[in-house]
């Protein structure tokens, strides 16, 4: 039947459970808000799943967070999962169950089917709630002893304290900026000077970021996702002259990937790139 897979993905903000046929079309799917409560997160897994396990035999999960080679989530910031043995709980369900980083499922999709298909040594970004990275290097997601790539987490040298998350991910917009990011789009498009000025000064913080991370892996090329690229337009110019200023090389291929569902859809890559490449 197409080789249907169940794929998930746990984010800070909804919960996306759909199936998946080979063409990454979209054949059944659910969408909830993320329960900050950890039992009522729990049972929305537990009812969802059972309804799914019917489906199919395969389940690919992208997670806002690192689990262990066993299944256990050792890193989740922004939901109550740490100490969880996910892999368990999604086994009850599913004959074969594999989970990664939700960062690291959207660049699978670009590895696989995407703007990265031709590239050896690549980032992927997705830039929303927060600041989430994968690394490839060689072709391979590096993952180094498993908190690799946790790139929304580099400190802010000028600010003791905060990490790149914090300056300028999604969940503190409003209290730096005085409206959500939304709202800060919507304002911009109608011409609001300060919310234009808001962008910058965010594209002057992401630029000088972008050029450390190239400073530090010179990357042939850089996808980045996430809601903020609704708001590129704003964006662009203030990080591309803190690139030119800030890094090495002065420049940078940037590709914005503006679709919906790609870490559902790079979850569906998950068991392939598991097999091909050993394990996690």
């Amino acid at each position: 039947m197409h080789n249907l897979k169940v794929c998930v993905d746990i984010g800070g903000t909804k919960i996306i459970f759909a199936v998946l046929d080979d063409k990454l079309k979209i054949k059944k799917s659910i969408y909830i808000p993320t329960p900050l409560n950890l039992n009522e997160l729990l049972n929305v897994l537990n009812v969802n799943l059972s309804a799914l396990k019917n489906e199919v035999s395969v389940a690919n999960i992208g997670l806002a967070g690192r689990v262990d080679k066993k299944g256990k989530v050792i890193l989740c910031p922004n939901l109550p999962l740490n100490g969880i043995n996910l892999k368990k709980l999604v086994k009850r369900y599913f004959k074969e169950v594999h989970i990664d980083n939700d960062a690291n499922c959207f660049a699978l999709y670009h590895m696989f089917r995407g703007r990265l298909k031709n590239s050896k040594n690549a980032m992927a970004l997705v830039w929303g709630t927060g600041v989430g990275g994968a690394i490839i290097t060689n072709g391979i997601l590096y993952r180094g002893r498993g908190l690799a790539a946790e790139l929304g987490h580099m400190k802010a040298l000028t600010e003791p304290g905060k990490d790149i998350e914090s300056l300028v991910g999604g969940k503190r917009l409003k209290e730096t900026y005085g409206h959500s990011g939304s709202e800060l789009y919507e304002l911009a498009k109608r011409g609001d000077v300060s919310a234009i000025n808001s962008f910058m000064a965010i594209g002057q913080i992401f630029g000088r970021y972008l050029a450390s991370l190239m400073n530090a892996l010179d990357p042939e090329l850089i996808v980045l996702g996430g809601s903020f690229v609704n708001s590129w337009e704003f964006i662009k110019t203030a990080v591309e002259k803190a690139i030119k200023t800030e890094s090495l090389r002065g420049n940078l291929r940037i590709s914005i990937s503006s679709g919906r569902f790609y870490v559902i859809k790079g979850c569906y890559f998950l068991d392939e790139y598991e097999k091909h490449n050993n394990k996690l």
